[in-house]
């Protein structure tokens, strides 16, 4: 086995030939050139398009992965416990069902397939607003009151 050297003939290369055409397109260099978007950055002071920044919100209620996992199952396993005929309105969907019970002009529906109280409870809060609010009934609690 020879080993390579400045001095021995020199390597041949290799065996692989790629004789089909790239399908690289060369006029997207400089939107991947890393060294050409900080120079755009730093002349305009705006992100290239299609970056996301991180959005932010309220999560204090769940502190870690697990719990949110947690929740999410649970409403999965609430939703699936619904009556067949409920859940295929929806598409077998629980995010679909939660968009529609989170609009207060769902209610009369909700409340006539069974899923909302009829009682209207009294404002509490004082925050104004003299609508009647039912709360849904959640299939393995009953009621949410």
């Amino acid at each position: 086995m020879e080993f390579q050297s400045a001095y021995s003939v020199p390597f041949r290369g290799s065996d692989l030939e790629c004789l089909d055409p790239s399908l690289t397109q060369q006029s997207f260099k400089d939107d991947a050139d890393i060294n050409v978007l900080l120079e755009r950055f730093k002349v305009t002071g705006q992100l290239p398009q299609g970056v996301v920044l991180p959005s932010y919100g309220d999560f204090s209620g769940v502190s870690d992965y697990r719990t949110a996992k947690s929740a999410l199952l649970k409403a999965e396993h609430a939703f699936m416990d619904l009556p067949a005929n409920i859940r295929s309105r929806f598409k077998n969907d629980p995010q679909a069902f939660l968009e529609f019970c989170s609009d207060p002009v769902n209610l009369p529906e909700l409340r006539a397939l069974g899923l909302a109280d009829s009682i209207a409870k009294p404002d509490v809060g004082g925050m104004g607003g003299s609508a009647p609010h039912a709360e849904p009934v959640t299939p393995e609690r009953g009621s949410t009151s």
